[in-house]
């Protein structure tokens, strides 16, 4: 080879990169063939961890179901009070007083009713929707306005009378959800395969997407269960599936008590939805999801009073404070998931749930089942493997009132 002369690049380290060096991109520099792109051989696992809403639902097994549809039911406290749909004035005992209410189901003759000033008097008969009430003796009773509240104070009975004064039948109220079937895979043509077993340039690249693709699976279960809808979806190939209902669009649905609030109002409030969802039992624990914006302020208010939550089976450390209310129990659940853009609408970056954990549960046909394909060595006539998991999973929320969420505006 004749003389030469060559760019300094040739002679110095700034001219010695590595194929697909960034560097030597950016800065107009040479590469080498003498030098290996040095890659780290495990990729770093940089997805959220936190699923700490299926961490708690698996504390508990799912609930065995024979078929892709499920019903329940519910005996709710049997006991409402009566709402006046019109005006009557007032009357001195003997006159009686009749009165319209939106419903008599809950209400029965002889049966002692107090007016919303205290005043108590008797049924003595119901017609339709009207009731007849007698002032008790030498007692008055006041006007009546629309929208006034009876409570129902008692029956009362006379001595040797016949029979009984008041007769008892519970209601109930029936729920139902479907259960939705979920699936994901991974798939690989067979060279492909080969190359990442064989070639690869790190160490754990099919196992980091094997994990991730179980992850995302988990993220799939957990959107549904707090925000599927309950319906039918129309598939690509024209056939129909069944989604299952969440949480929240069943608490919506439901009724259950919820509020808006500011920073500066959010603990008045969410005390106030605590009480406003005590339908469980006294003292019960109960679990806030939020993110973790909310809850560093509302750990705040309570900075002094939350103490670490303990669960009775230890069956998870879950590393979570709670704060007793006196009638409630509410554990404080950081939840980054609900930031995240790619699961949730916008506006769960606000909201604070109250849920009554062991009033949720998951109810399945069969487990999760995971596995790979046949390929063309076990006489399947394919050049590719797919690796998948599967499952189905129904949401059954009993008593969706003993829950509650608030809106931090």
């Amino acid at each position: 080879m004749g003389l030469y002369n060559e760019s300094p690049d040739k002679f110095t380290n700034t001219g010695l990169n590595s194929v697909g060096s960034k560097y030597s991109a950016d800065f107009n520099h040479d590469t080498s063939l003498l030098i290996e792109k040095i890659t780290n051989r495990a990729i770093f696992d940089a997805a959220p961890q936190q699923f700490m809403d299926l961490k708690l639902l698996n504390m508990k097994a799912a609930i065995p179901v024979n078929s892709d549809e499920f019903f329940y039911q519910e005996m709710g406290y049997q006991r409402k009070a009566s709402v006046a749909t019109a005006a009557s004035g007032t009357v001195t005992s003997p006159t009686t007083q009749n009165i319209t209410l939106s419903t008599v189901e809950d209400i029965a003759e002889d049966y002692i009713i107090v007016y919303p000033n205290n005043k108590k008097g008797t049924v003595v008969k119901i017609t339709g929707n009207v009731i007849e009430v007698a002032p008790l003796v030498n007692d008055t009773l006041p006007d009546v306005g629309i929208n006034d509240t009876f409570a129902l104070q008692s029956p009362v009975e006379a001595d040797g009378a016949d029979g009984f004064a008041n007769y008892f039948r519970a209601t109930t109220t029936e729920r139902h959800n479907y259960v939705q079937l979920f699936s994901k895979a991974i798939k690989y043509g067979e060279v492909e395969l080969f190359k990442l077993q064989k070639a690869a340039a790190t160490d754990n690249f099919l196992e980091m997407e094997k994990n991730e693709m179980f992850r995302q699976f988990r993220a799939d279960i957990s959107n549904a269960f707090w925000n599927g809808e309950k319906g039918e979806a129309k598939l690509k190939d024209g056939s129909v599936a069944k989604l299952t209902q969440g949480v929240y669009p069943a608490m919506v649905a439901a009724g259950s008590p919820n509020g808006t609030a500011t920073k500066g109002s959010v603990r008045g409030t969410f005390e106030q939805v605590v009480l406003d969802s005590e339908f469980g039992d006294y003292g019960a624990v109960r679990f806030a999801f939020m993110t973790p914006e909310q809850h560093l302020e509302l750990s705040k208010e309570y900075k002094d009073e939350a103490v670490r939550y303990t669960p009775n089976d230890e069956i998870a450390k879950l590393g979570l404070k709670e704060i007793d209310l006196g009638s409630s129990r509410i554990v404080f659940v950081p939840y980054a998931r609900f930031v995240n853009d790619a699961s949730f609408p916008s506006m769960f970056k606000n909201k604070i749930f109250i849920l009554d954990m062991k009033n949720i549960s998951l109810r399945s046909m069969w487990g999760e089942r995971s596995g790979e394909t046949l390929d063309r060595v076990q006489g399947i006539p394919k050049k590719y493997k797919e690796m998948w998991v599967d499952a189905n999973y129904g949401v059954q929320f009993n008593n969706p009132l003993a829950c509650a969420y608030i809106d931090v505006v």
